[in-house]
């Protein structure tokens, strides 16, 4: 079945259930959640957070397991086609969620990652989103923020510029899933 066709990187559309590898360049796929800010781009100025850095962070707190790691890098970028879009209202779209699952059923077909990998990091996942939000915001309610300090991993969080988070994410892709090859 033919799935939505998106806009990606320089302007070419791709089908998002059917894409190869050769539809998401690294570089690109770098710049495209380089772009995309965490929590919908909310949070204090200069200590933003880019998708890119939040899954590169994410591939090294996920332990040594190498489909773990490449899970924790690419489990975010269905936002490359559909912009980041917060949990809470992610948990009331099941239409959304389904198509972000399809995206990433199809990622994981692409780059070599099983599934379960993608499920083993979710605890990883929401635990660093409470580091994020402990980071970046200064005004949260008093729950919310007892709740971060309960469930931090206790990382530290530098604020990067897009390209220096874009840089690391390609880097540690190529780290990751192998250098590219030229003919």
């Amino acid at each position: 079945m033919a799935g939505p066709l998106v806009y990606f990187g320089r302007g070419r559309r791709i089908d998002v259930y059917n894409f190869t590898a050769a539809d998401l360049p690294p570089t690109e796929m770098a710049a495209g959640q380089a772009r995309l800010h965490r929590f919908g781009g909310a949070g204090i100025p200069g200590r933003g957070m880019t998708v890119a850095q939040h899954a590169f962070n994410l591939s090294h707190v996920v332990g040594d397991c190498p489909d773990r790691q490449r899970a924790a890098l690419i489990h975010d970028a269905p936002e490359m086609f559909t912009g980041e879009v917060p949990r809470p209202i992610k948990s009331v779209c099941p239409d959304f969620v389904a198509v972000d699952d399809r995206i990433m059923l199809r990622l994981g077909e692409v780059f070599g990652v099983p599934a379960w990998a993608f499920e083993a990091i979710k605890e990883a996942d929401t635990r660093i989103a409470s580091d994020e939000r402990l980071f970046m915001f200064d005004d949260l309610d008093p729950e919310d923020e007892q709740r971060c300090r309960e469930r931090q991993l206790g990382i530290t969080i530098t604020p990067v510029t897009e390209t220096v988070a874009a840089n690391a994410w390609l880097r540690r892709f190529y780290q990751l899933f192998g250098e590219p090859t030229h003919v």
